[in-house]
């Protein structure tokens, strides 16, 4: 359990703000502590956030089209591993 005090100032905004949105004070500051905490957890790696976007590792097929399968098969053997 937590025990806040706070100036009387603040704690007429909080009342004010509360009585406009409809919830207790302890509503709205453990909606506003959940916003805080968040900011502080580290963001989701770029990776995990995409892998449904990327290959999933097969190869590429070539162009049908023979000037793109010329580029293609180039390129191809360039960085062809091995």
């Amino acid at each position: 359990m937590l025990s806040v005090r706070l100036d009387e100032e603040t704690e007429d905004r909080l009342q004010g703000v509360c009585r406009r949105l409809g919830l207790t004070k302890s509503q709205a500051v453990k909606q506003s502590l959940e916003q805080w905490l968040e900011g502080f957890e580290p963001a989701p790696d770029a990776f995990d956030l995409g892998v449904d976007l990327f290959d999933q590792g097969g190869s590429a097929e070539p162009p049908a089209d023979p000037q793109r399968r010329r580029i293609w098969e180039r390129l191809h053997d360039k960085y062809r591993p091995g």
